[in-house]
């Protein structure tokens, strides 16, 4: 290849290596701000970016008011919450087929493998036992 083909191999490989290890990742996070805006809920613990931790006791468009202490309200935009405490238990979608006592197929499958190799590394120890005694060399005859 000549020198100018080269370059501009070059070029577009920085673009490439920028878009995947700075853009990427920062869109990402946006997306993760963003959804942690709009799942706010009164209620929810928060702490936000200046290291100020509360409760959520009113929602406005922009701004939230946090309870940090009994009876003493501030008011945070949204964007500055950094992270929530409050766990939210979704609903998880069972399919009505299985019974109470049953196991999901997927976790009885993973269980039964783990009891297999756990039973065919006790008996390659039992076999590893047995050879020393079978051959009648023992270790403590030898000195």
């Amino acid at each position: 290849m000549n020198q100018s083909t080269m370059s501009i191999v070059l070029i577009v490989g920085l673009i490439v290596i920028f878009y995947f290890m700075l853009i990427r990742p920062q869109q990402k996070r946006m997306r993760q701000q963003m959804e942690l805006m709009n799942n706010l809920r009164a209620g929810d613990e928060v702490l936000t970016s200046a290291g100020i931790y509360g409760t959520i006791t009113e929602i406005e468009e922009d701004t939230v008011l946090l309870e940090v202490s009994e009876d003493v309200e501030i008011r945070v935009a949204k964007s500055a919450i950094a992270r929530t405490f409050t766990v939210r238990e979704e609903p998880e979608e069972e399919p009505a087929e299985e019974e109470e006592g049953e196991e999901p197929a997927e976790e009885a499958g993973e269980e039964e493998k783990a009891e297999a190799a756990e039973e065919a590394g006790e008996e390659e120890e039992a076999e590893a036992e047995e050879e020393p005694k079978a051959s009648g060399n023992t270790s403590k005859g030898k000195k």
